[in-house]
């Protein structure tokens, strides 16, 4: 996986911020006015993917100097978006993360080409799924989903970033 740049047609990866706990210091309703860093990544529809993606997230977040228990928490909800869309969804698949400095936020995007059709996923057995988005509620600020024009879905979640 190689940070590059989504090209002009890709989808919005900003996130609906309507239920963002900073929803008052937002000058309009795109995402956070703040000055930050943001990395993007093309994800690979594999699941051996799955480690580069987490790999990157790191090395990003440890760029930032966000704290080494938001990194944990940022790479656990990477880990678990990225696995929902490499199983569950149709390509493309892109990772996208925010610093947002002043505000001491860390937003994670992850677009996916939308459902997959039924019966496509990995059948595991009910101890092994399922519990991810409850993982990622458990750790982020707030978090959702927001359909694309075009079928994507974009899934988002906003953590501290100390």
């Amino acid at each position: 996986m190689i940070a590059v740049p989504l090209p002009a047609h890709a989808p919005d990866l900003r996130p609906d911020l309507t239920d963002c706990p900073d929803r008052s210091d937002r000058t309009d309703s795109t995402g956070p006015a703040s000055p930050g860093a943001a990395e993007h990544w093309a994800v690979e529809h594999r699941p051996d993917a799955l480690g580069p993606a987490r790999r990157a997230a790191r090395a990003s977040l440890d760029s930032w100097g966000v704290g080494p228990a938001a990194v944990e928490a940022v790479v656990l909800v990477v880990s678990e978006l990225v696995t929902n869309a490499v199983r569950h969804a149709l390509p493309p698949v892109a990772l996208r993360l925010r610093h947002d400095r002043p505000r001491r936020r860390v937003w994670v995007e992850v677009t996916d080409g939308g459902p997959a059709a039924e019966g496509c996923g990995a059948v595991l057995p009910p101890d092994e799924h399922g519990r991810g988005l409850l993982l990622v509620a458990s750790v982020a600020l707030t978090h959702g989903a927001r359909p694309q024009h075009g079928g994507s879905v974009v899934r988002w979640a906003c953590l501290a970033a100390d």
